[in-house]
């Protein structure tokens, strides 16, 4: 995964990720906090809220 892919997630169907985090602690302290219900075998998605109907999203390696 890397910045600029477009994945697919069952809570929000098509999402970009902006940015690729080391581990979730990571990705959790800069605010993305949103579970995407992903089930990847090397990353997670987590999603972060812009305001009421605009998120961004971040992978994490698991």
């Amino acid at each position: 995964m890397k910045k600029g892919d477009w994945v697919d997630t069952p809570r929000f169907c098509k999402v970009k990720i902006e940015k690729v985090f080391r581990n979730k602690e990571n990705a959790l302290k800069a605010g993305y906090t949103e579970p995407t219900h992903y089930k990847g075998l090397e990353y997670g998605i987590l999603g972060k809220s812009l305001d009421m109907y605009h998120m961004k999203f971040a992978g994490y390696k698991i």
